[in-house]
């Protein structure tokens, strides 16, 4: 059985992993808080995070922490089958992404099957996010 104290601050690091406008660790979030930035991205190479937050399915918003390769000024994700974030950019491809305070519109482009491109996990798909106009 768990002691109170500990489901108290269970309780608490929930409630802050709620409110924090994002995932929290291996927890998937909700809409992405942040500064939203219009002017579109032609060149990623300032993503400099080991991670980044990526924010799918706009109608009912789902955010994940994920890894990232940016190549030559390009975004790219390789995501693993039977994630519900990917069948979410399966199903609709505008996504969100933060870095930092600062959120930006993206578009998901499948450019690459399992095993077509160097570098990326041969069993993944691979996407690349591509800058969109806020609010497109």
């Amino acid at each position: 059985m768990i002691a109170a104290t500990h489901r108290i601050a269970l309780f608490t690091l929930l409630a802050f992993a709620v409110s924090c406008g994002g995932p929290f660790l291996v927890f998937p979030g909700g809409a992405l808080s942040g500064v939203p930035v219009s002017e579109p991205v032609d060149d990623w190479s300032f993503a400099q995070d080991p991670v980044f937050e990526l924010e799918t399915r706009p109608s009912d918003p789902y955010s994940v922490q994920l890894n990232y390769i940016v190549r030559e000024g390009s975004l790219y994700i390789d995501p693993a089958e039977g994630k519900a974030w990917l069948e979410h950019i399966r199903q609709d491809p505008d996504v969100r992404v933060r870095f930092g305070d600062r959120v930006y519109p993206a578009r998901a482009v499948l450019v690459g099957k399992p095993g077509e491109l160097d570098g990326f996990d041969a069993d993944r798909f691979v996407y690349r996010l591509d800058s969109r106009p806020l609010g497109d």
